[in-house]
């Protein structure tokens, strides 16, 4: 454990002593390497695979416009798992090796998303879209959940291996995921005409109208104001527990864990309520995505506001931690499904563009948090990053509400058939 100002906090420990860091340290079993790498070191590794993906998140999104998703994903899903197989070796030879492994492994994922926009599109119908990719983002949520405590219960287990069989556990499920998804998955359905229409390969994609449009602009936003407030709870939310409210290690494990699987519930079912309005024609796809970007963020921005009244209550900051994350679901049904309402081709580059902002957030946000907290961590710092979050995600709800549209926009050369397709619904 490290200090804040004399206070314990529950990020990692690390052996700072003047060891031979070219071999493993034997500390709990021979077999099972250990490293003593500085701060620096260890933040470098984490950071690398952020620095991979948003360099891939454009790039990825334009590949998927001439390639195809599927194909895309299989080569993602195979580099990944082969990375994987190979993170343990590679640390064991020199920090270098694994720190480029981690840049790749941010490349391969991040293609993946947009990847799984350009799919969607040709298998979604517009007032399914929301149910589809939430369905897409649980799926990430639960595999989240499930590696993070896996991987952990694996890490401590050294009559199995320790740490390196983890990788070479998921690296063998990324082989097997591989083999299902290349003989399994279609890149469209043959039996639609609409959907099933190939992609000309030479086709210009229009890149800077994408990178100037309002609607794409009012994805980015909101996006980066979600992530931002979400990542600011998974990462910082165990040490405010610890820090200030005084939580032992094992139950702010079952503090954070209810919140994560809350978004999951909570996901699905705002995704199906968002199409059920669309399908009985209640509200336009337009409104609807604002009512739920009213709700999710007006409502996640007042219980930030209202953190800085909980102090020291571990009740009342789970309550609100909860329902912050519950809310987060709302984005399952206005912001994630929208690229695909604002065009039906360039989905996945408008994803990698917007991607690529919102991975601003986590470079930003350990920033933001450093100054504020700086050397002191005490309630007063944690108060003003409540109210920076949840002006944050007021910014991210008002840009969307004043700037986003659902209609196929005059750049993506199938709006007319977008159109077509809402006719023949009516």
């Amino acid at each position: 454990m490290v200090k804040r100002n004399g206070t314990a906090s529950t990020r990692r420990t690390y052996n700072h002593s003047n060891v031979d860091t070219s071999r493993p340290i034997n500390q709990l079993n021979s077999q099972i390497p250990t490293y003593d790498w500085d701060e620096i070191t260890q933040q470098m590794l984490l950071g690398a695979f952020y620095y991979g993906k948003a360099a891939m998140e454009i790039p990825g999104g334009i590949l998927t416009v001439k390639t195809g998703g599927k194909h895309i994903i299989s080569f993602a899903i195979i580099l990944t798992s082969l990375i994987a197989a190979f993170s343990p070796l590679a640390a064991g030879i020199h920090v270098g090796l694994l720190l480029t492994l981690r840049i790749l492994d941010g490349i391969a994922q991040g293609m993946i998303t947009p990847a799984i926009y350009t799919l969607l599109t040709k298998w979604a119908d517009p007032d399914k879209r929301s149910k589809m990719i939430s369905i897409v983002y649980v799926g990430k949520a639960i595999g989240a959940i499930v590696s993070n405590y896996t991987s952990a219960w694996i890490c401590s287990s050294y009559k199995i291996g320790g740490w390196p069989m983890s990788y070479y556990i998921y690296s063998m499920f990324g082989a097997v995921l591989a083999i299902i998804w290349i003989t399994g998955v279609s890149e469209s359905p043959d039996q639609d005409t609409r959907k099933s229409q190939t992609i000309t390969p030479n086709k210009t994609i229009p890149l800077y109208d994408i990178l100037t449009s309002k609607p794409v602009w009012a994805i980015a936003i909101a996006k980066f104001a979600s992530n931002f407030g979400y990542y600011f709870l998974l990462i910082e939310a165990p040490t405010l527990f610890s820090t200030i409210l005084g939580v032992d290690v094992r139950t702010i494990g079952y503090l954070t864990l209810i919140p994560n699987c809350t978004i999951v519930v909570t996901g699905l079912l705002f995704a199906a309520a968002a199409d059920y309005i669309i399908q009985q024609k209640y509200l336009s796809i337009l409104n609807t995505r604002k009512l739920f970007v009213l709700l999710g963020f007006g409502i996640s921005s007042a219980c930030f506001c209202a953190l800085v009244f909980s102090g020291h209550s571990v009740v009342v900051v789970e309550v609100l931690y909860i329902v912050i994350s519950a809310v987060y679901g709302c984005n399952y049904a206005s912001v994630l499904p929208n690229p695909m309402d604002i065009t039906i081709e360039y989905s996945g580059v408008v994803t990698g563009v917007t991607q690529t902002i919102v991975s601003c957030s986590g470079f930003l946000l350990p920033i933001v948090i450093g100054l504020v907290i700086n050397e002191e961590n005490s309630l007063k710092q944690w108060i003003l990053l409540f109210l920076i979050t949840g002006g944050v995600q007021l910014f991210g709800m008002f840009f969307f509400l004043i700037f986003a549209e659902a209609e196929q926009q005059e750049w993506s050369s199938n709006n007319e058939e977008e159109k077509r397709s809402l006719i023949n619904r009516k």
